[in-house]
């Protein structure tokens, strides 16, 4: 799908580091994408992310570096959107610049090239490593002067202290770059994020595109990595896991319905598939970690 290119410029504004913290009632569809590099800290929130050709839940403590020009959204869950809570999330951008070759050649950089080097694909933070980044993160949009500078390079010679916690986009992703047929699956892309815990008609989204099933459906895996089932049911695999968590009242019957699918036996098989957990199993999983 195509990404919207955002002008952040920030040698315009001789101001290579940006640090700042972002309070809404919700996060919509904005699929974009710009030069400086992402660190993206979730206090506060719950939804779907999307990085590249990866779809995934996110929840409060949600650490994401993501290196330049790689597309991404966060999209806010309705239950969230309806309750008191605001979306609070730690944002962190910088240029590429900042980080030049003979800067990253330096032997004590060893661990930000490191981290660099996977940042294209993002990098999501593992729990147990979530805290300190998260931290240093705080303290970071805090600072002002030299002192932002020296918790930059912390912060960063932490994240690359390790191997890649987990990589988000595949191997194979590249970002698509034909603006006049991309624009079409933006229209589909947005059009299943308002209806995907309904029934979803292919020749409906087809029609969108301004193309027949068949076509549609070879020029959406190419797009975006998945099949257009595949992308459903990931939308609908989130739901689900935030319906389980947060609706414990509901049964595992109601859960699938609420969640776009049209028989509990459909639901349960997709959801083993993408959890490794059938629906039960997952809520008393979540339900245990919780409760430590």
């Amino acid at each position: 799908m195509k990404a919207d290119y955002q002008h952040l410029d920030l040698l315009a504004e001789n101001n290579l580091i940006r640090a700042f913290w972002i309070d809404v009632p919700s996060f919509g569809f904005h699929w974009h994408y710009h030069p400086e590099l992402e660190i993206t800290c979730v206090r506060q929130g719950r939804g779907t992310r999307m990085v590249g050709d990866n779809v995934s839940p996110f929840s409060s403590g949600d650490f994401v570096f993501m290196g330049s020009n790689l597309p991404h959204t966060w999209i806010s869950d309705d239950d969230f959107n309806s309750s008191p809570q605001h979306m609070e999330v730690a944002v962190l951008q910088f240029h590429p610049s900042l980080l030049t070759a003979s800067l990253l050649g330096l032997p004590e950089l060893r661990n930000i090239r490191q981290l660099l080097r996977s940042a294209d694909r993002g990098i999501e933070l593992t729990a147990g490593r979530r805290e300190a980044a998260a931290d240093l993160l705080f303290q970071l949009i805090a600072a002002e002067g030299f002192e932002r500078f020296n918790l930059f390079f912390q912060l960063l010679n932490y994240l690359g202290a390790a191997e890649p916690d987990h990589l988000l986009a595949s191997k194979a992703y590249a970002a698509p770059l034909n603006e006049s047929t991309e624009e079409r699956i933006l229209q589909v892309c947005r059009y299943v994020h308002e209806h995907f815990m309904r029934p979803i008609k292919l020749d409906t989204v087809a029609r969108i595109a301004h193309m027949n099933a068949s076509a549609f459906c070879r020029f959406f895996r190419k797009t975006t990595g998945q099949t257009f089932s595949e992308y459903i049911n990931d939308l609908r695999v989130t739901k689900a896991c935030n319906l389980l968590l947060d609706q414990r009242q509901l049964s595992i019957s109601e859960i699938a319905y609420q969640s776009g699918f049209n028989s509990q036996t459909l639901f349960n098989r997709i959801f083993l598939k993408k959890k490794n957990r059938t629906p039960s199993q997952f809520r008393r999983f979540m339900k245990s970690k919780m409760e430590k």
